[in-house]
């Protein structure tokens, strides 16, 4: 679960990161575009108003020329006075109108500026038109002085035509008319060059866009095959993890703080027939779940720990596992949880409860042996002392049990045991536990009684189970009688060797009295015993 949802977030991850790339490179296109239809535009109004005052330049030169037509037909003597005051008003109106055109041609190409810093060239022509058209302005002057002193001159009676020169008026008009055309050729290599320039700005600046997106293109084409890897890697992983996990004998699971499965391996179907369900709780699995979990809860403040647990089979039987239980630290998504790696050991448990029977029961009975009975009494003599209580300590031994053996054989003796230890085991059950130390010799260990008087209801009960007929070997009958020797911790011994001492010394008072008795232990028997040792 938790490597598909890193697998959406990859997903996701490419698809906006491939999306923020795609969206810059329309961005810087739609920029690139734009800047270019400005420089265009800015070029187109450029080129334009250089165009304009071109066409107020030439037409300021046409005026000239016009004007000189006019001065050259007012100096003819064949001409009347009425018309020669026409001609000599054209040349007014065409000086006035060459000062007009040149007037705002020179506003206009003042107020020209270079859109971009560095472009030297253009700068100098358009630095030299003005001068060019700042000198023309004196040379109309003259150009005009000229024509006026010669038309008043004119109209004089003393006139004569001598004095008019056409070579002198057409030098000066030629020397006229030259800074007008240098004017007007500079303007020209002005747009020439301005529009060079604006070429040469757009190819560097395309250059350096064209470089740029060419390196975003390559930086999206590394990073995205990266991220692709990057997921791939991830999904072989996964798919590592689900193989092992698939195939894997151990059993795992993942729980979260509260003990509700996040995941489970499918090998526990091998042996439980059903894969535990995500979702539920892992108390519904584990036998003694309170317990068990409570061990689970601990884990998390340590270390990891090995756990024994069951767990219930699609059968109905329990399951042994060994399990190391680890805590994995919390997350934003996921808090602290828990990993459970478990291996079955059912098997191995089956050994141990075996050898453990070996070890503590007896093997022809099935009751606890001599050896249980000491761990069972270390148990109660070193309990604390608030917790510590009377214990009554009781060796039984069968009369006549030698006197069966002999007349139905040993098979009979072992039925008879047999029955017996089945019998004890309920006679004492809720108030002690019973042994077979050897042959036909019991113990019994009552330490949940209140009062004398109840220690003697269960002796009682004793020697009536003892004290009856029993039916063994097919059939044959077989009466016998217990003898009983009782001793108290602690008044009649701390240890388990001084309390077996007494027990079996008052076990013997009762069978010298004949058996079928329940003795206590005390002083007198130690001086019975001295007295028949001498």
């Amino acid at each position: 679960m938790a490597g598909l949802s890193k697998n959406n977030n990859t997903r996701r991850l490419i698809i906006v990161f491939a999306a923020i790339p795609v969206l810059l490179v329309i961005i810087s296109t739609a920029s690139l575009l734009y800047l270019n239809a400005t420089m265009n535009r800015l070029s187109d109004s450029l080129y334009s108003d250089v165009y304009q005052n071109s066409e107020l330049i030439l037409n300021a030169d046409r005026d000239l020329y016009q004007g000189a037509v006019s001065l050259q037909a007012a100096m003819s003597p064949n001409i009347t006075s009425e018309q020669r005051s026409l001609f000599a008003q054209d040349f007014e109106d065409n000086n006035s109108q060459i000062r007009q055109r040149l007037t705002m041609a020179s506003n206009n190409i003042n107020n020209l500026d270079n859109p971009y810093s560095g472009m030297k060239q253009s700068e100098l022509l358009l630095s030299d038109l003005k001068g060019k058209l700042a000198s023309f302005e004196s040379s109309l002057e003259t150009w005009k002085a000229t024509g006026r002193d010669l038309i008043s001159r004119r109209v004089q009676s003393d006139w004569s035509p001598d004095s008019y020169s056409v070579t002198l008026i057409n030098t000066q008009l030629t020397e006229t008319r030259s800074s007008l055309d240098e004017a007007e050729n500079l303007i020209g290599n002005y747009a020439q060059q301005i529009t060079l320039e604006f070429r040469e700005k757009k190819s560097a600046l395309f250059a350096v866009y064209s470089l740029f997106l060419f390196l975003l293109i390559l930086v999206i084409i590394y990073l995205c095959r990266k991220l692709i890897s990057l997921q791939n890697q991830m999904l072989e992983e996964k798919s590592l993890y689900q193989l092992i996990g698939e195939t894997m004998s151990d059993f795992i699971i993942l729980t979260d703080p509260n003990g509700l499965i996040l995941y489970a391996s499918p090998s526990h179907a091998g042996v439980l027939g059903y894969v535990p369900e995500k979702g539920s709780p892992l108390t519904n699995y584990i036998r003694e779940a309170e317990i068990s979990w409570a061990k689970l809860k601990s884990a998390v403040q340590g270390s990891p720990r090995i756990s024994e647990l069951r767990m219930r089979s699609a059968e109905g039987h329990w399951v042994w596992l060994e399990t190391k239980v680890s805590p994995i630290s919390g997350s934003k998504v996921f808090p602290a949880q828990f990993m459970l790696i478990s291996r079955e050991i059912t098997q191995r448990k089956q050994y141990e409860e075996r050898l453990h029977k070996l070890a503590f029961y007896d093997h022809l009975t099935a009751i606890p042996n001599r050896a249980h009975f000491k761990m069972y009494m270390e148990n109660l003599i070193t309990q604390p002392e608030e917790r510590r209580q009377e214990i009554a300590l009781a060796l039984l031994d069968c009369d006549r049990f030698k006197q069966l053996n002999d007349t139905l054989g040993h098979l009979a003796g072992d039925e008879f045991l047999q029955l017996l230890s089945r019998e004890l085991q309920q006679t004492v059950k809720g108030t002690g536990q019973a042994f077979r130390i050897g042959g036909d010799e019991f113990a019994v260990v009552l330490h949940r009684f209140t009062s004398p008087e109840m220690l003697d209801e269960i002796l009682q009960r004793l020697l009536q189970l003892f004290n009856k007929t029993w039916s063994v070997n097919n059939g044959s009958s077989f009466h016998t009688s217990a003898s009983i020797g009782v001793a108290l911790y602690p008044q009649h011994g701390s240890s388990i060797n001084e309390l077996l001492r007494a027990a079996d010394l008052a076990m013997y008072r009762s069978k010298n009295r004949g058996g079928n008795e329940a003795s206590l232990y005390n002083e007198l028997i130690d001086e019975e015993v001295s007295d028949q040792t001498k």
